[in-house]
């Protein structure tokens, strides 16, 4: 098939798609690991880095993390003071994760580190586009 088909030479979207992500996401796992942090928690932090604060619900969306691994990751992170639970001053029945100031240094401190993996990626301009289109 073409270039919109779904499979080529063997290979379909889907298992490109997903070997890809799993190469990148092994790739920043070793920047990760070295700083402490899995998977995971990056992406809670990411998520939560330019944030007030988000509701659970809010960080499952952001994270694609299902919800009993997101209240445990949130758990690790309040607990090494990365994070904290507030109560929702608007709704009193919601409460919101966000970012402690350690949790901030730490992302600053790691966000670096993980861009560069990311450029070394060379990924073009145009299939960065795309794949965040996707998500959409």
């Amino acid at each position: 098939m073409g270039t919109r088909g779904v499979t080529t030479a063997g290979t379909s979207l889907t298992g490109s798609l997903t070997r890809a992500a799993r190469a990148v996401a092994a790739r920043v796992e070793q920047v990760l690991a070295k700083e402490g942090l899995t998977l995971d928690q990056w992406l809670v932090l990411d998520a939560l880095s330019g944030k007030g604060g988000l509701a659970m619900a809010d960080l499952a969306d952001r994270t694609l993390a299902t919800a009993p691994t997101l209240t445990r990751v949130v758990d690790k992170l309040v607990t090494t003071a990365q994070a904290y639970r507030e109560v929702d001053a608007a709704d009193r029945r919601r409460v919101l994760v966000h970012l402690s100031a350690r949790g901030r240094a730490t992302y600053r401190r790691v966000a670096a580190k993980v861009a560069e993996v990311e450029a070394g990626l060379d990924v073009p301009d145009e299939v960065l586009v795309a794949l965040r289109s996707l998500g959409d």
